[in-house]
C-alpha cells in the first residue's frame, strides 16, 4: 500500500518547511525584486546576479548581497565597505518585499498540508533564508503563523537553523525531515543530517539538477504539498499538476 505525503511526513518527530517555493509562491517575485533593487547598476552585471541568485536560491540575504558586492568592486562600481553596501541595498530590497510579499499566494495545497499535520499533533517548524520578521509576517498574513512551533530566518545559515530546531526539540537528525525546493535546501539537510523531500513545482531548476552528486541520499521528490498524494518511490519524480 502506498503512503500519502501527510503520512510519510507524520512519521517524523519534527517536520521543517522552507518558506519560498514550498509554502509561499514567491521565488520569481524575489528574483524580480532583486533586479529592481540593483536597477542602477549595469544590466549585464545585474543579469549575472539574478542568474546567480536563482542558482543559489535559499542562501541567506547577506550571502547573496556579498556576491554582488564583490562583483561590483571588480568593476569599480562599489566602495570596499561591505557592511555599508549591504545595509543600503538590503534596505531597498526589504522595502520592495514589504509591498510584494503580502501579494504572493500560498503554494498549491500548502494550507491543507500544514493544517492536516498540525491537527495530527506533528511539530512543525520553518527554516528559511528569508529574514525571521519577514517570514513571520508573511505566514501570519496567510493565516498559517500559529501552526508553527518556530520560524527561524536567514540571519544564520539554514543548516544551523535546522540544528537549532533539532536541539530545542530534543530530536535526533534522522527523526526530522526538511521540505525544500532548492539545491541549497538539499545541502542544508545533508549537513544537518535530516531527511529531505524536494518539492519541485515552484523551483527554478529540475529535480535532477537540484539533487545531483549527492551519493547515498535517498530523497523523496513530489510536485507539491497535496497531503493525499501518493508518495512515489524514492528518487522518482511526481509530474507537476496544472
Amino acid at each position: 500500500m502506498t503512503d500519502s505525503l501527510q503520512d510519510v511526513l507524520a512519521a517524523h518527530a519534527v517536520v521543517i518547511f522552507d518558506l519560498d517555493g514550498v509554502l509561499v509562491d514567491s521565488n520569481e517575485m524575489k528574483a524580480q525584486c532583486i533586479r529592481a533593487t540593483f536597477a542602477a547598476f549595469p544590466e549585464e552585471l545585474v543579469g549575472e546576479f539574478v542568474e546567480e541568485f536563482r542558482r543559489t536560491f535559499g542562501r541567506s540575504r547577506r550571502e547573496h548581497f556579498s556576491w554582488f558586492h564583490s562583483r561590483s568592486i571588480r568593476h569599480g562600481l562599489a566602495e570596499a565597505n561591505a557592511e555599508e553596501f549591504y545595509l543600503t541595498y538590503a534596505g531597498i530590497y526589504a522595502n520592495l518585499l514589504a509591498t510584494s510579499y503580502p501579494r504572493a499566494p500560498l503554494c498549491a495545497h500548502a494550507d491543507r498540508l500544514v493544517i492536516r499535520l498540525s491537527t495530527r499533533g506533528v511539530p512543525l517548524h520553518v527554516a528559511t533564508g528569508t529574514l525571521t520578521a519577514e517570514a513571520n509576517a508573511v505566514l501570519k498574513h496567510a493565516g498559517l503563523g500559529a501552526a508553527f512551533h518556530s520560524v527561524l530566518g536567514g540571519e544564520e545559515p539554514k543548516a544551523r537553523r535546522i540544528e537549532q530546531i533539532l536541539a530545542t526539540s530534543g530530536v535526533a537528525p534522522g527523526e526530522a525531515v526538511l521540505l525544500g525546493d532548492t539545491r541549497q535546501d538539499a545541502l542544508a539537510a545533508d549537513e544537518a543530517g535530516c531527511d529531505f523531500v524536494l518539492v519541485s513545482r515552484y523551483g527554478f531548476f529540475p529535480p535532477e539538477e537540484v539533487l545531483r552528486g549527492r551519493a547515498g541520499r535517498d530523497d523523496l521528490v513530489v510536485a507539491d504539498l497535496d497531503p493525499d498524494a501518493p508518495v512515489p518511490p524514492r528518487g522518482r519524480h511526481t509530474p507537476g499538476r496544472a
